[in-house]
C-alpha cells in the first residue's frame, strides 16, 4: 500500500465546496444518494450514511465515520469498503477550489480510484453549478 493523491480544481469557492461535500441535501445530489436518506454528523468521530438505488433499483445502504473534520479545508472520512480518504480543500485564485484526495492504496488500484474521483468530481461540480 502507498499513499495515492489525486488533485483537480472545482470551479467555485472553498466554503461552497465545504457545504456541498457536508450539507446532507448536497451530499444526496453527488453521491447520489436517495433523496432524504443522508444523515451526516459531521465532526471528528461523527458518521454518515445514506441510501444509494442501483441501476436495477436495489436499494443500498451505504455508511461511514469522520476521522477527522477541520472546517472548510480537511476531511477525513471512510468510504464504502472502509477506505480511509482525506480531503484537503485549498483556496485558490478566481473563486477556485483545489481539491486532493488521499488514498492508502495498492497500486494496482490507482486507475480505478483516479476514474471513481473524477466520477463525484463531475457530480460535485453539477451539485455546485445547481447553488451558484
Amino acid at each position: 500500500m502507498s499513499e495515492f493523491t489525486i488533485t483537480r480544481t472545482l470551479t467555485a469557492p472553498r466554503e461552497r465546496v465545504w457545504q456541498v461535500l457536508t450539507q446532507p441535501r448536497h451530499f444526496e445530489g453527488w453521491l447520489p444518494a436517495k433523496s432524504g436518506t443522508a444523515v451526516l454528523d459531521v465532526r471528528t468521530g461523527g458518521s454518515w450514511q445514506a441510501t444509494v438505488v442501483s441501476p436495477t433499483g436495489e436499494e443500498i445502504a451505504l455508511s461511514g465515520r469522520y476521522d477527522e473534520v477541520s472546517a472548510p479545508d480537511r476531511l477525513v472520512m471512510t468510504v464504502p469498503g472502509d477506505v480511509v480518504t482525506a480531503i484537503t480543500l485549498t483556496a485558490a485564485p478566481n473563486d477556485t477550489t483545489q481539491i486532493a484526495y488521499a488514498f492508502d492504496v495498492d497500486e494496482s488500484m490507482h486507475q480505478m480510484v483516479t476514474e471513481s474521483v473524477d466520477d463525484v468530481l463531475a457530480r460535485v461540480s453539477s451539485v455546485l453549478a445547481g447553488i451558484a
